[in-house]
């Protein structure tokens, strides 16, 4: 019998949201534009790095192995063993992967909204019930309570991001362990932890809470989005399940070539977090001035609420892109809108943008 290739195709596909990436097509194209969007390291990889993916070049007819010595090297900035971490292709690899380790049709995902927009579709490809339970309309901190009071026997996976995205904002010591001895399965991701050099990795929680992983990426701080390389951190027969769903050979050669290589120069990453903290502390106080809204700059974006001026989201980034600079869109919170993100850019992009906000908000 004959079908038309939309009725082989599995229903879920066609309900689920999609993340979309048109506005990277647009800033390629529109390369005097400020690239503020979408939380990218204004400052390229090092001549180090640069140099190892060459060097690793020459081995490119091979297929990788395990990067053992990578892995161990990973490991020990966690106290952890090489068979405590799972390489993968940047963090969106291990969202795709955790997805499909846990959840099966009708199971239930539980996380806070606004979120990374990549979460909810991949776990609706799995025929997965998303359940988005808003941050608080006070504060904008997770709704401990309201997520905790979420979880029923269908629930097989718990999502906090420390600090969240785009919120900015810190999940409570205390309260993350109350999601922890709760034995759902609870991935902590670690994104822009890293722009936080007081606040320690949640990594120490692995070996009390076997359920509990981690999400490490090197796309922020690291300066690697366009690499692609990042890690899951667990016990070793959590990361045995996510080696298994993973790809083979799903980290190439260059990438862990170059992940080692800033690894063995930590200085050129301190010097990438001092410049988006130093331009986090401008732009607040700036802000502040207008009489905006800031939110806490955990990571290498901000959340901006902009709403006491009477002007839309859609209104804000449509002035900002007339002066070149690409803003990321933010849907309504609590039914208001005027909210919005910035990410810093090189020294030059940060100017145009306090030069936008002072000339449409002043």
């Amino acid at each position: 019998m004959k079908k038309e290739l939309k009725d082989w195709i599995v229903p879920w596909l066609y309900t689920s949201r999609e993340y979309n990436v048109g506005i990277l097509d647009k800033a390629m194209d529109q390369p005097e534009n400020a690239r503020l969007m979408l939380n990218e390291n204004p400052i390229p990889p090092s001549d180090k790095v640069i140099q190892a993916v060459v060097e690793s070049l020459r081995h490119g007819n091979w297929y990788p192995d395990s990067f053992l010595r990578l892995r161990t090297k990973i490991g020990k900035m966690y106290d952890l063993g090489p068979d405590n971490v799972a390489l993968c292709n940047g963090s969106s690899d291990t969202i795709d992967a955790m997805m499909r380790v846990f959840l099966q049709p009708g199971d239930e995902f539980i996380l806070s909204t606004p979120t990374f927009e990549l979460f909810p579709p991949r776990a609706e490809l799995c025929n997965a019930k998303v359940v988005q339970v808003p941050v608080r309309e006070d504060n904008l901190n997770y709704d401990v309570d309201g997520m905790l009071a979420a979880i029923n026997d269908r629930t097989k996976l718990i999502l906090i991001i420390n600090p969240n995205n785009p919120t900015g904002v810190f999940i409570e010591d205390d309260d993350l362990l109350r999601f922890c001895e709760t034995g759902v399965p609870l991935c902590v991701d670690e994104a822009y932890l890293d722009y936080n050099p007081d606040r320690p990795s949640k990594a120490y929680l692995i070996k009390e809470y076997p359920q509990v992983f981690l999400s490490v990426t090197f796309s922020k701080a690291y300066g690697f989005a366009g690499i692609r390389f990042g890690f899951v951190l667990g016990t070793e027969e959590m990361i045995a399940a996510f080696n298994r769903m993973f790809l083979p050979w799903n980290v190439s050669r260059m990438a862990a070539a170059a992940a080692e290589a800033i690894i063995d120069n930590p200085d050129e990453v301190k010097a990438k977090v001092e410049h988006n903290n130093r331009w986090m502390d401008i732009f607040t106080e700036e802000l502040k001035k207008l009489g905006l809204k800031p939110y806490p700059a955990n990571g290498n974006y901000m959340l901006i609420d902009g709403t006491m001026t009477g002007k839309t989201t859609e209104e804000i980034l449509a002035a900002a892109l007339e002066q070149k600079i690409f803003l990321k869109k933010i849907g309504e919170i609590h039914g208001k809108t005027g909210y919005f993100r910035v990410t810093p850019g090189t020294d030059l992009e940060n100017e145009k943008f306090i030069n936008f906000i002072r000339s449409y908000f002043g």
